[in-house]
């Protein structure tokens, strides 16, 4: 039996997101075209503290009642400053699979915490929410975040075509995803 705290790693922590405490470094996140793809709708442009206050509490408020989103803050385990934002998306209980939407603040942040909460949102998905299917969308032109899904056993299943379009080109958008046994094989694997 796996005791291992579900929202605790070694070096990072899932906490809540509190709207009033986090718009303002949230805000600055705006700056990121992908970023704000993946968290609001429209067209890209950077958003006002208010306007990511007012954003997440409506948020917070719909999963809260719809039981189809779950939203955690990334958190360094030392002085806990939010580092990144995780989001499982679409949940689907009755058909037992979910989106997962994970964003840093910044690539070097990325490249320290990514691979510690990925591991620790499939735990979450497949021991927790009891999900056989776990999936991300991806934009082609991020070669390093198709790498690290890749590496950690995610499979590209969809490819649509030029459905993406960033500094003036249009881009692959790609859909990967891991089943439980598949999970449940690579924890085996490392275990040996």
């Amino acid at each position: 039996m796996d005791t291992r705290s579900l929202f605790e790693g070694s070096l990072v922590v899932w906490t809540s997101l509190d709207p009033e405490k986090d718009a303002a470094q949230l805000s600055k996140w705006t700056f990121d075209p992908e970023f704000v793809r993946h968290h609001f709708d429209g067209v890209y442009r950077p958003y006002m503290v208010s306007e990511i206050k007012k954003k997440f509490k409506e948020d917070l408020k719909k999963a809260d009642e719809r039981r189809q989103q779950y939203y955690f803050g990334i958190r360094e385990k030392e002085g806990e400053r939010l580092v990144g934002l995780l989001r499982f998306a679409w949940v689907q209980a009755a058909l037992q699979y979910a989106g997962l939407v994970l964003d840093f603040e910044d690539e070097t942040l990325a490249e320290k915490y990514f691979d510690e909460t990925l591991e620790m949102a499939m735990r979450y998905a497949f021991m927790e929410l009891n999900l056989h299917r776990l999936y991300v969308v991806l934009p082609g032109f991020d070669v390093d975040a198709i790498g690290r899904y890749e590496q950690a056993g995610f499979l590209r299943e969809t490819q649509r075509r030029q459905a993406r379009f960033r500094d003036g080109q249009y881009y692959d958008e790609l859909i990967y995803a891991i089943l439980k046994p598949e999970w449940k094989d690579r924890i085996k694997e490392k275990q040996q």
